[in-house]
């Protein structure tokens, strides 16, 4: 097709060194700075999270003694409640990245013809940097988004749209020099020249990109949709465990820091965080629209953190919720019961009914309990009788009486460390 060939664009595609317009759209300081900020958050989050989730274990292995941790203190305190928090976070993070990535490179992409090498190759590190966020989120709450994975498939689909765009965007912005092109080129010298075969382009580092980012994501979505649950102890069920470990303790390390290093070892040669590496015509440190919101996206992370924090912590008691609808009284008392335990007690207390009294319960499974109109019986049916857990008790993580440990309900961020 013409338009990917830049038909009708005439550019000297022999010059070097060439003066370079500036585009803050793409390489403004906002731009840039929302991208990295974003991406080492994410990192830092992740490392948070993974120690979270390890933190009895690792207490363990130091003190060389079983530690746990008192479930009996305020729950805010816990491994548990910080690494849940903290998860919303960085899939925030994530959700942020997945949008401004795809902005980015969409916009690259349609106006590939008149951007220079200089500008698409920043474009393909700051996609660069929004795969290591995806990768890092999807090995850290690998089983958020298994046991999730239709709730999950929006934001699966968008980042594998993302992937595949960086695919396409790195692949010229590191072979360019194959074609006989410098960073001051059009790119659209790249596309009306001979470009470089497949074999010359995969000994570059675009090779390793391919590698770890496909395949890094490609594990995780297999596991969501593709491979079945396997039976403990088999042989397959250990291969996949110790594939998950290299995932998680080798492939996402190497590749982020690996991401982070190149993206900032390149972006650092911009106008908008020092020298640029050509020469530019124009400003790219103005503030404007576009740099001001990149940077104000990183609030969003920050109230998704600080929403899981109220609610986490106190949302035990509200009889309404964020939404500002009434909790059901009836399935939900001041002291925390779960609703499997409290539907238990009431089947039980029904059972015990029909033994103690006359009375018969009649109706539904789910309706209201009520007398047979019978009138040769004239008693009346027994009241159940509910164990309600202490009110000192940790609604979340409390115990009930006899000393007994209510269970808990599990995260859907924590991860399984059995």
């Amino acid at each position: 097709m013409g338009v990917f060939k830049c038909q009708g664009y005439k550019y000297d595609c022999s010059a070097r060194n060439q003066v370079v317009d500036a585009n803050p759209d793409i390489a403004g300081v906002g731009v840039i700075v929302g991208f990295l900020s974003t991406t080492c958050l994410a990192f830092l989050v992740t490392l948070s999270v993974l120690f979270l989730d390890r933190y009895n274990r690792i207490v363990t292995l130091i003190t060389k003694t079983h530690y746990a941790h008192d479930e009996r203190g305020p729950y805010w305190r816990s491994p548990a409640f910080w690494s849940r928090v903290l998860s919303r976070n960085l899939l925030a993070l994530a959700d942020t990245q997945i949008m401004t990535g795809l902005a980015v490179q969409f916009t690259a992409v349609l106006k590939h013809c008149e951007l220079s090498i200089y500008h698409f190759q920043i474009v393909t590190e700051l996609a660069f940097l929004t795969t290591v966020t995806h990768l890092l989120t999807l090995v850290t709450l690998r089983n958020y988004f298994v046991q999730n994975k239709w709730i999950n498939l929006p934001r699966i689909f968008f980042m594998a749209g993302n992937l595949g765009l960086l695919g396409y965007t790195s692949y010229i912005s590191y072979t360019y020099d194959l074609a006989g092109l410098d960073l001051s080129s059009r790119l659209a010298c790249f596309y009306q020249g001979q470009r470089p075969e497949f074999k010359r382009a995969f000994q570059t580092k675009w090779a390793l990109l391919l590698v770890g980012a496909i395949g890094g994501h490609t594990a995780v979505i297999l596991a969501m949709y593709v491979l079945p649950e396997t039976p403990e102890g088999t042989a397959w069920a250990r291969a996949k465990k110790v594939g998950a470990a290299f995932r998680t303790w080798v492939i996402t390390p190497v590749y982020a820091i690996y991401g982070v290093y190149m993206a900032a070892t390149m972006l650092s040669d911009t106008q908008a965080l020092g020298n640029p590496s050509v020469r530019m015509n124009g400003s790219e440190n103005e503030w404007g629209f576009g740099q001001f919101l990149p940077v104000l996206l990183l609030a969003l992370p920050v109230f998704a953190g600080w929403e899981s924090f109220w609610e986490e912590k106190d949302d035990k008691d509200k009889e309404v919720d964020r939404f500002g609808r009434k909790n059901n009284c009836a399935s939900r008392s001041n002291a925390g019961l779960l609703d499997v335990e409290k539907g238990a007690a009431v089947r039980q207390g029904e059972i015990e009914g029909k033994g103690a009294g006359t009375g018969q319960v009649t109706g539904g499974g789910t309706g209201t309990p009520r007398l047979n109109d019978s009138l040769a019986s004239s008693s009346s049916l027994p009241t159940p009788t509910l164990i309600v857990p202490s009110p000192t008790a940790s609604p979340r993580l409390g115990a009930v009486s006899g000393g007994e440990r209510r269970p808990r309900t599990p995260s859907r961020f924590e991860e399984d460390l059995r």
